[in-house]
């Protein structure tokens, strides 16, 4: 499956903890099972997200530990639009076939 990994520093970063996440980030391997399809930083230096493919709820929750004290996440499943559009025509569909 595909996940969007919405990302924003805590409000209680400091310089220090800055240098503290950056040098865990350079030392840090994914889980196995987690493979980060791009990672991209927010310009106004809030956040940033990644696309994330995984089968794994567990290696999710494992990817995120370690940024916990540093960072908030929003972790949202993503479809490719040329599979969410029949679905979504497909509802539509089943709803109008529904009367009142």
């Amino acid at each position: 499956m595909l996940f969007a990994s919405i990302y924003t520093y805590r409000a209680s970063m400091t310089e220090a903890t800055t240098k503290r996440l950056t040098n865990l980030f350079m030392n840090w391997q994914p889980p196995k099972g987690y493979t980060i399809k791009v990672h991209y930083s927010f310009a106004d230096g809030s956040g940033g997200m990644t696309l994330v493919e995984t089968d794994s709820e567990s290696a999710m929750y494992e990817a995120n530990l370690p940024w916990l004290p540093f960072i908030e996440f929003r972790v949202v499943p993503i479809v490719e639009i040329e599979k969410s559009v029949p679905l979504g025509l497909a509802a539509i569909a089943w709803r109008e076939s529904v009367k009142a």
